[in-house]
């Protein structure tokens, strides 16, 4: 599904077995994942998660993980703020085919590896 809140206040995701959210380390980004933790409980999705996106250091992924244990919501993994994501998007490229070298690619591959396992 799209990024969005629209999706949990419609009810539209009922039927998933895992909501996946993806946050940035700002607290109005950390805030807005903690809500939809919220809705997707209500909903009664099993298994929610978040995914620590556009990380640029230590600082900012120890205040995302203080911030999501506080909330009770297990953090999937981190991906770290890499340019290469930006330039795929620009050129309207996947990141993996614009450079499968790039630390945030690979950083998404293993997460997406520990999703396809569970």
């Amino acid at each position: 599904m799209e990024a969005g809140l629209e999706h949990l206040s419609r009810g539209t995701p009922r039927y998933v077995d895992t909501l996946l959210l993806v946050a940035e380390p700002y607290f109005k980004s950390m805030e807005t994942a903690a809500r939809c933790k919220a809705m997707g409980q209500e909903l009664g999705i099993p298994r929610i998660l978040v995914v620590a996106h556009k990380i640029r250091g230590s600082q900012d992924e120890e205040a995302m993980r203080s911030f999501f244990a506080r909330v009770g919501l297990p953090l999937l993994g981190v991906v770290a703020n890499d340019e290469k994501i930006r330039e795929a998007d620009r050129l309207g490229q996947a990141p993996l085919d614009h450079d499968a070298t790039s630390p945030a690619v690979a950083q998404i591959m293993k997460l997406a590896d520990v999703l396809a396992g569970a």
